[in-house]
């Protein structure tokens, strides 16, 4: 028995000896691997360093790389310019050639146009975003927007893509809103989709493609489009878009509005002047009302309230060969109010079937270029001739509806 426990003891020794040098070893790879730990932290502290660096290099080169579009945009270079966009967006890419001309147009009309970078950053060496500020001044007018484009690097290039909207379409409507106005998006297309199928029965019209964008800052929509001030705008055979803030009637009230442009521009081949196209865009706008089974219709005695409002601010009911050389900057009472008070004269005299007569005069013109330099002038005559084909004599269609509302005032 004691032989036993000695050998007991004996190996509990051994046993003990043979642990200690085992703890020793764990806590020597322990601190190994602390030790690897903190080096690996280390490392990719570095990394991560260098990566922030070469991403500050590449805002630096890519805020050089767009001011030459922005050169571009002052010497109105086309080609230059489009070579910044994402071609692969098609509505974008033509969206921002109609911009280009829209930045030209508001120079002709004495407007002071700058654009200049605000800002660059990017998330990576691949995409970042690219804030760009236009200034437009005019007289006591000095006006600055804002909008911030997506820029991806495509094969070495950055381009610009627009900004990043959601997408819903019901048969040729296709909506396109940003992520803020998702509640709005399903109310927007129904309404847009109903007064479609309105104007569509009093004019016949069948568009094969609509396209509209919902904005949630004017300073956004307006920078999209070249304008000091935007609430809504059409594009013939592009888009249309509409700010969505505060009050939803009145961006429903520029919906009624602005898809009348567009159904003019189609059922006319865009040969509708500005005087024509505000003149029906209001006086329809002004019509649309509901039954007594909340259908929409078309009213023209609705139009009265609109027709006293207007003829109380309007000083001069000036003759139709007066509106030949007009613009939006200087004459827009002219083109609102007398284009209001020519077409709803037009349609309350002779009805609605004859003022579609004559838009089918100007149907058979061909379209004029939107870089046409004398295009206004040209669509002002195709204007006068369909008047007088349908109407007859132009001085006395004037004297005409001049002596209808002076009766009046």
């Amino acid at each position: 028995m004691f032989k036993v426990i000695v050998v007991l003891v004996f190996c509990m020794l051994l046993v003990a000896c043979d642990s200690q040098p085992s703890v020793d070893t764990k806590e020597t790879e322990n601190k190994e691997a602390k030790v690897e730990q903190v080096n690996e932290v280390n490392q990719e502290d570095t990394q991560s360093d260098q990566d922030n660096s070469q991403i500050q290099n590449e805002e630096l080169d890519a805020k050089n790389y767009f001011e030459e579009m922005i050169k571009a945009i002052e010497e109105n270079n086309k080609a230059t310019f489009m070579s910044y966009q994402d071609g692969t967006n098609e509505l974008f890419y033509k969206e921002q050639e109609v911009w280009l001309n829209e930045i030209e147009q508001k120079k002709s009309e004495g407007w002071d146009v700058s654009v200049v970078i605000n800002n660059v950053t990017l998330e990576s060496l691949d995409k970042g975003n690219l804030e760009l500020k236009i200034n437009m001044q005019h007289e006591d007018q000095n006006i600055s927007n804002h909008i911030t484009y997506p820029i991806h690097n495509i094969n070495g290039t950055w381009k610009m893509n627009d900004l990043p909207f959601q997408k819903i379409t019901d048969g040729p409507i296709n909506l396109y809103y940003l992520p803020s106005l998702d509640s709005y998006a399903d109310k927007v297309l129904a309404d847009v989709k109903e007064i479609v199928d309105l104007y569509n029965q009093t004019f016949n019209w069948n568009p094969s493609e609509i396209n509209i964008k919902l904005y949630d800052s004017v300073e956004e929509i307006s920078a999209s489009t070249a304008w000091p001030t935007l609430y809504g705008v059409a594009v013939p055979f592009t888009s249309l878009k509409f700010v969505v803030q505060g009050d939803y009637e009145v961006t429903y009230g520029f919906i009624k509005h602005e898809i009348v442009h567009t159904m003019l521009a189609d059922i006319s081949n865009d040969n509708a002047p500005p005087f024509m196209q505000e003149g029906l865009a209001i006086f329809i706008s002004s019509a649309v009302t509901t039954d007594e089974s909340g259908k929409l219709q078309l009213d023209y005695g609705n139009t009265a309230d609109r027709e006293k409002v207007i003829l109380e601010n309007t000083e001069e009911i000036k003759p139709i060969a007066n509106l030949k050389d007009i613009n939006y900057t200087e004459d827009s009472i002219d083109i609102y109010n007398i284009g209001f008070l020519i077409t709803n004269y037009l349609i309350q005299t002779d009805g609605i079937e004859k003022y579609l007569e004559m838009v089918e005069f100007l149907k058979a013109n061909d379209i004029i270029d939107k870089e046409n330099i004398d295009r206004e002038k040209i669509v002002y005559q195709y204007a006068i001739e369909a008047l007088e084909q349908t109407y007859g004599s132009l001085d006395k269609l004037s004297e005409g509806y001049i002596d209808y509302y002076s009766k009046k005032q």
